[in-house]
């Protein structure tokens, strides 16, 4: 457990002060009043501030534990695990003498990774953590090679006046796009295709051709014919 002592005006105040500086909630930690301030006599003689301890649990230690459990299942060579929290979310930076191993085809290792300690630490701990993996801060670079990406698309789309269709991505990665794409008023974004991987469109906002969309044939239900079973014939003795 870590215990923080914040002094202050008022306990409202240093609350709120806490909460903000650590990114908390009112459900991530607990908190001691140690002394109650006082104004002193007209404000100015004898004031005491308000003094508060707060108690936050072990949560880096139990998710450092866990990720160094499943690194040591995989036999992954890494150096240190850093774990942040930010927005309610815990970010862990895996730094790795072999980050491709640990990162894997087009990171499909990372994301199992990172989805396996979910699981575990919200079913085994009974807590709601969210986790985000990464290794040697891959996730950071492929965001920024992206948003470079997004950006020279959309002067050929303004340039050129007609939509482009990026490369299918994840459900994250194409919200990305979208929220870049919705500040530029000139521009428009629409998805495309099936499955966890889509394509994202980016178009001029007023006219431009949209891709066509192939709609999978339908199936349609006929009636079955009902066999018809062959009359005997009748024999004549």
């Amino acid at each position: 457990m870590q215990s923080i002592i914040k002094e202050g005006k008022s306990t409202s105040v240093i609350i709120s002060d806490f909460m903000k500086e650590k990114n908390l909630t009112l459900d991530d930690f607990k908190f001691e009043v140690l002394e109650e301030g006082s104004k002193g006599i007209l404000g100015l003689f004898g004031a005491k501030p308000t003094k508060i301890k707060f108690i936050l649990p072990d949560s880096d230690e139990k998710i450092k534990e866990y990720t160094e459990g499943i690194l040591q299942r995989i036999n992954a060579d890494y150096r240190s695990i850093d774990i942040s929290l930010k927005d309610n979310v815990y970010y862990i930076n895996i730094k790795s003498n072999d980050p491709g191993y640990l990162i894997g085809k087009d990171a499909k290792m990372l994301d199992s990774i990172q989805h396996l300690l979910n699981q575990m630490i919200n079913k085994l701990e009974k807590k709601q953590f969210k986790l985000r993996v990464d290794v040697d801060g891959y996730r950071d670079r492929r965001k920024d090679a992206l948003m470079e990406k997004v950006k020279d698309i959309s002067e050929k789309v303004k340039t050129r006046g007609k939509s482009i269709t990026m490369e299918p991505l994840h459900a994250a990665n194409r919200r990305l796009v979208h929220q870049y794409v919705e500040k530029d008023t000139n521009l428009r974004t629409m998805t495309i295709g099936d499955g966890e991987l889509k394509r994202v469109v980016i178009l001029p906002a007023v006219g431009g051709d949209e891709p066509e969309v192939k709609k999978k044939p339908q199936r349609t239900n006929r009636p079955r014919r009902k066999k018809v079973e062959p009359k005997e014939k009748k024999s004549h003795e």
